[in-house]
């Protein structure tokens, strides 16, 4: 990022006690020269454990660690450094944003709100596809939650307020690394990876695949590091935490243009096409996955600007983005797993 002329500093939160200085010092000869190292070590929060109705489980309870709570405490820091800094990334230690997943969200990001401003001085309020297809369904889907809309959108108009609440993401990938040996997806009879859930309605290698291919695996996973295999194939990719079962596509209006769409809570989805519409797992009651930790697609942090940090605390999020987290929203006490583990926060 130092190489775009950014100025950069890094922000480490840790669950330990202390940070030692020798590894401080070895992480920050790791960091270009410029770039600030700040610490917050033995950061794991405080709590009482409570029942449901917010009552202590027992009469002599006493305060111990949330260890769930760790990945709260960058909200904190987000909050006493918010006008020192433009833009902001939050990710877990293990995962890997260059400047181009910024650059690249920052562009998608200003695609969509242009598409918001469009709707937004447009006749009928809406921003459309150009050149759309013409849609001669006579019946649409109706969804079987509580989202407003269905699950079989693909050029469907979007209002501004719909596109208020479109934000770009990021889905984890891993390579698959073989060099030590066979890995353990690879292993069995047949593999796990030969014979996953869906493999029945939707066949891992399609004819338009094989032709045309669906993803650059050099775009993400072509690193030169002596930890990641090198040159990796597509299909030596796999995906964190969701499967084909939860997600779904759209074509959306202006330059955003296809784009996966990941689950989210019923009655904020602003639709797209799911992959299970039209009962395509052959089961009726099958609903469209929204809350199940497996198929969250979780991206292991996040990425915003200033102004879209207090978008978030403002606007979007119940209770507020950034502390203090109390109040009804947060049930009085926002370290109550209620509230959300580690994936809720980061």
């Amino acid at each position: 990022m130092v190489h775009r002329g950014w100025s950069v500093d890094v922000y480490l939160i840790c669950g330990f006690e202390e940070l030692k200085e020798d590894r401080r010092q070895m992480i920050q000869d790791a960091l270009p020269t410029g770039v600030g190292l700040e610490v917050w070590d033995d950061a794991i929060p405080y709590y009482y454990v409570k029942k449901f109705n917010q009552q202590l489980k027992r009469p002599d309870q006493t305060i111990e660690f949330a260890p769930h709570g760790l990945s709260r405490q960058h909200r904190f820091v987000v909050r006493d450094k918010l006008m020192e800094y433009d833009f902001f990334v939050a990710f877990e230690d293990d995962i890997r944003v260059t400047a181009d997943h910024v650059v690249n969200f920052l562009e998608m990001s200003t695609q969509i709100d242009r598409m918001r401003r469009a709707a937004e001085h447009s006749p009928d309020g809406k921003a459309r596809v150009e050149d759309a297809l013409e849609d001669s369904r006579r019946v649409r889907g109706k969804s079987m939650d509580k989202a407003t809309v269905g699950n079989d959108l693909v050029q469907d108009p979007m209002t501004a307020d719909e596109l208020r609440r479109l934000w770009p993401g990021f889905i984890r990938a891993e390579v698959v690394d073989n060099r030590g040996g066979p890995h353990q997806l690879l292993e069995g009879s047949p593999p796990a990876l030969d014979n996953f859930k869906w493999k029945q309605f939707v066949p891992s290698s399609m004819e338009y695949e094989q032709s045309l291919g669906t993803v650059d695996p050099n775009v993400c996973c072509d690193l030169d590091s002596p930890r990641t295999p090198p040159n990796p194939t597509k299909d030596d990719l796999v995906l964190w935490e969701t499967d084909i079962s939860a997600t779904g596509v759209r074509h959306y209006p202006g330059e955003i243009g296809w784009a996966a769409a990941m689950p989210v809570e019923d009655k904020a989805d602003v639709g797209s096409y799911w992959s299970g519409e039209g009962n395509a797992y052959n089961d009726p009651s099958f609903k469209r996955p929204r809350r199940v930790d497996a198929l969250l697609g979780q991206q292991a942090g996040w990425m915003a600007t200033r102004s879209q940090v207090l978008y978030f605390h403002e606007h979007a999020c119940p209770g507020g983005f950034l502390p203090h987290f109390d109040g009804k929203d947060w049930y009085s006490d926002s370290l109550q797993t209620r509230n959300g583990a580690v994936e809720f926060w980061s």
